[in-house]
């Protein structure tokens, strides 16, 4: 066979040579030839050109255009369907004679080039017009194939096109709007090298943009690792002025990326003996910060190389491309905790006004715990009003300010992981280490006691400033039933009389609302304390975990038990009563069963439930969300409560008595583990006393919080009627659809927009579309938020990686063991029976305790161990997993689930019931 060619695959030195051949062979193609033609060591490779590619995928064109034809592309059953079946044709055709002869020739040459020794691999990667640049629509989307044979090329070049038309590709055209047309895609065929080290260097730091900083990611093994993030990597930081290093993060390295023994691919091989030495030599370091900047000003703009390194020292670029959003503030938005509130969609009015709530609680709690005036003022423009975030009508918590808060008051960083702990937050911040000695660590040291002053100082305050805040809501519900009252004067509860009412409510009510932060701060931090001391006295981190959920179970005092137990005696008195049992278990619909407790004959009982409703009435699924209706507005509702526990027989004393038997057996344990320990004892029987303490007063403050947001509901339902009587709106629910700041414009005569009908149209329409959507728990944007939050790669189109599991792991927070049918639930329905499923929804919030006490378990893809379900699985004895990633997508109603509440996992027993 010659070494002459067709033109159907280019070679390095063509691309270097020829700029007519090198735009048809994409940018990673012709940025390799760059390289090499400017005296680096790149593996020999050479392209398929696109021209090439379009030949290859000619003969199944039509075939695939039919099946883009009758895509949906948001059916995901549809896009596996499309993808495997579209897979299968591209890979299942040959290469013609001439390309296949012709690759023949091009994988000799390149395995008898320098590089080669042994037996030559090879890595088969896309290269798309554009791809390494920060405008391209597929970037990133189409497979790389690792470790291949010199025989399996064909097959791994079919595998790379074919990726074209992947799940996430298909799904990601559609929601950019972009037609199923063939990729513009050439593939290179490159020399795998035996990479002793490999990684990542940019020529400026990528965060902050600044030229004059190097970063240097490496890893042992092949490149993958660092860029999968697969296996733990060193980063350097070098100055490139003077070429010092100015800081290093190295890793215990347990693993390494290694080609595959048993053909193509990758794996992740663990060492014997882990590396804890820099995986680079400072010579090396030095010279990849070098080698970026010297790139960067050869091409005129900073650069993100790839690299790596062979056993025998010598560096290799592998792929180099600019650096994009440098300079961009990143932004972490993460809803694992405020969705327990706040879970699937909320309204702009009731998003608006929680931002505005947090803006006014943290100022004020900021001050609590030590900012003084100047932080608070230099910080009251771009912080406080920015705590939460909204991303396609989901509320985020807007993590990246979260941790400012912190690092604002100089000493408070040593709170940070006892709060993400608490929160069940992906770590994000690494504790500088303490100085070690002179002025620094003096300093350190007064700023660490007078956190601690001003934190025991609050502490002593607590009890005076949690009565005031319960005085203050009293005061403001009187003062909104005087208001509404409709025998007061028209103008008591006019627009402007109830926006200035809201606007106290914000000003007195809410800031008296920052004693709850403080107090959940040292409900977290006591909590996390107590397990510190648990793994301290010698118990595995697991069992730790254990105990400590153990220890507070049964806790007397919770109110927001309360609501359930008045609800249980009304089911107790239905019990008692034959003509009400006969009501409740015959066929009548819930509507049918409430008039007919108008009757005379069941006044008692009805006059019992209206007190229930007076009292707990803001106690309901979703109560945060100002447009969810409080039950007096549909008292109706009680009934398939009562229902669902008349079938299951809860009783409340027998829930609460279990409870207690575990926390007296947690305690007998504790105590036998600290036994001869005097001062650990004290310190662990402190931190234990404090924790239940401030955990309790953390509940009962939530239903504070309800009760405070009921007096919302009916201030801005008033405004949506008045708003309705004047014909702005067609519907006086239509209020939920504007903001806060929009009522407020729209009142005092401030509003640049005054169709509030189209308004109200464009997020009805926008939110229907965003339903369907499923996003992430956590968003990173960079530059400005919403470009990253309405990038369409955001959502997921179908089932993750864990489909297929049968022992799915979460936190286990309330200890019981029960099998039962599963009952998943997207958004909670309170009319739905329930009697003792395993109830499985993405996230719950404080009033699904209703629905909870019927069910024999919950599991929730979100949570924490001090998430309010946690809390109320333990109070009544339910066992309870949280933090299972996917779970509502990997189980199935009926399916049979063992639920273990003490070691946090679901079981998958037997298919889904008939």
């Amino acid at each position: 066979m010659t070494s002459a060619t067709t033109g159907a695959i280019l070679r390095a030195e063509t691309l270097a040579a020829d700029p007519a051949a090198a735009a048809h062979a994409g940018a990673k193609a012709a940025n390799l030839a760059r390289l090499q033609a400017a005296g680096y060591r790149v593996p020999p490779f050479a392209v398929l050109g696109t021209d090439t590619c379009a030949r290859l995928l000619a003969p199944s064109a039509d075939a695939i255009a039919g099946l883009l034809a009758e895509l949906d592309p948001d059916d995901p059953a549809a896009l596996r369907s499309v993808s495997s079946r579209i897979r299968a044709l591209v890979e299942g055709c040959p290469l013609p004679g001439d390309i296949a002869a012709e690759l023949d020739t091009v994988v000799a040459e390149l395995a008898a080039g320098p590089a080669a020794a042994g037996e030559v691999r090879f890595a088969v990667r896309s290269s798309v017009r554009g791809e390494d640049s920060a405008t391209d629509s597929f970037a990133g989307q189409l497979d790389t194939v690792l470790n291949v044979g010199a025989a399996d090329l064909p097959a791994a070049i079919g595998t790379v096109l074919a990726s074209a038309w992947s799940e996430r590709t298909l799904f990601y055209r559609a929601r950019r709007g972009l037609d199923n047309a063939p990729v513009a895609c050439a593939v290179v065929v490159q020399v795998l090298l035996d990479s002793a080290v490999s990684g990542v260097v940019f020529s400026c730091n990528p965060r902050s943009g600044d030229p004059s900083e190097a970063v240097v990611a490496a890893a042992l093994g092949l490149g993958e690792g660092v860029v999968a993030g697969t296996v733990d990597c060193d980063t350097y930081f070098v100055d490139r002025g003077t070429g010092a290093i100015t800081s290093r993060v190295v890793a215990d390295k347990r693993s390494r990326v290694a080609p595959s023994p048993h053909g193509a691919g990758t794996t992740v091989e663990e060492l014997a003996d882990p590396l804890t030495a820099a995986a680079l030599s400072d010579t090396e370091i030095q010279e990849l910060a070098e080698v970026a900047g010297a790139l960067a000003d050869r091409f005129g703009a900073p650069q993100d190389v790839e690299f790596a390194y062979t056993p025998d020292g010598r560096l290799h670029l592998l792929q180099a491309r600019p650096v994009t959003a440098t300079g961009a503030r990143e932004t972490v938005f993460d809803n694992v905790n405020v969705a327990e509130s706040y879970p699937g969609l909320s309204s702009p009015l009731t998003f608006s006004v929680l931002r505005t709530a947090y803006e006014r609680v943290f100022r004020t709690c900021h001050r609590d715990f030590g900012a003084t005036a100047r932080i608070v003022e230099r910080n009251a423009a771009d912080l406080y009003p920015y705590l939460v975030g909204t991303a396609r009508g989901r509320i985020y918590y807007n993590i990246s300010n979260w941790y400012r808060l912190f690092l604002e008051i100089p000493g408070m960083e040593f709170a940070i992981e006892g709060w993400e702990a608490a929160l069940n937050i992906e770590n994000r911040y690494q504790r500088p280490p303490a100085p070690a000695r002179g002025i620094a660590r003096l300093r350190a040291i007064a700023l660490r006691l007078r956190v601690f002053a001003i934190i025991l100082l609050g502490w002593l305050r607590l009890p005076r400033r949690l009565r005031a805040f319960f005085k203050a809501l009293a005061a403001a519900t009187t003062d909104l039933e005087r208001r509404l009252d409709e025998d007061r004067p028209e103008r008591d509860r006019d627009a402007h009389a109830l926006l200035a009412w809201t606007e106290r409510f914000f000003d007195e009510l809410v800031p008296a609302y920052s004693v709850q932060i403080f107090n959940d701060f040292l409900a977290q931090q006591m909590f996390h304390v107590v397990g510190l001391q648990l793994r301290r006295a010698g118990l595995a981190e697991e069992a730790a975990l254990t105990l400590r959920n153990e220890l507070f179970c049964g806790e007397d005092g919770v109110d927001s038990v309360d609501p359930v137990r008045s609800a249980l005696a009304l089911a107790a008195r239905v019990r008692a009563d034959s003509a009400l049992r006969a009501l409740f278990d015959g066929p009548s619909t819930a509507q049918q069963v409430w008039a007919s407790l108008s009757e005379d004959r069941f006044a008692t009982f009805r006059a019992a439930c209206l007190r229930h409703i007076a009292e707990f009435g803001d106690r309901t699924v979703d109560e945060l969300k100002l447009e969810t209706d409080p039950l007096g507005e549909h008292p109706e509702r009680l009934v398939p409560m009562l229902r669902n526990y008349l079938r299951g027989g809860q009783n409340a004393d027998d829930m609460i008595a279990r409870e207690r038997a575990i926390r007296r057996a947690a305690e007998r344990t504790a105590a036998e583990l600290f036994a001869g320990e005097g001062v650990r004892r004290w310190v662990f029987r402190l931190a234990l006393r404090l924790a239940r303490e401030h955990v309790k007063q953390r509940e009962n403050m939530r239903l504070g919080r309800s009760r405070a947001f009921g007096l919302l509901k009916r201030v801005f339902r008033e405004y949506g009627r008045r708003l309705h009587a004047d014909g702005l709106v067609g519907d006086p629910r239509d209020v939920f659809w504007l903001t806060y700041e929009e009522i407020a414009a729209l009142t005092r005569g401030t509003a640049v927009d005054t169709d509030i009908t189209r308004t109200v149209a464009l997020r009805k329409a926008d939110y229907d579309r965003w339903q369907a959507q499923r996003l992430p728990s956590r968003i990173v944007t960079t530059g400005i938020a919403a470009s990253g939050i309405s990038d369409p790669a955001l959502e997921q189109p179908g089932p993750d990686a864990a489909e297929g599991a049968r022992v799915l792991h979460g936190i286990g927070c309330a200890p019981g063991r029960v099998e039962a049918p599963a009952l998943v639930l997207d958004t909670p329905d309170p009319d739905v029976a329930i009697d003792g499923q395993i109830l499985v929804a993405a996230t719950t919030d404080p009033g699904w305790v209703f629905l909870m006490v019927a069910a024999g378990g919950l599991v929730s893809e979100r949570g924490s161990l001090l998430s309010h379900t946690a809390i109320i699985g333990r109070e009544l004895g339910i066992p309870t997993v949280v933090g299972v990633p996917g779970v509502t997508r990997l189980i199935g109603n009926g399916d049979v689930l063992v639920l273990d509440g003490r070691a946090g996992t679901v079981t998958l027993g037997q298919e889904r019931r008939p």
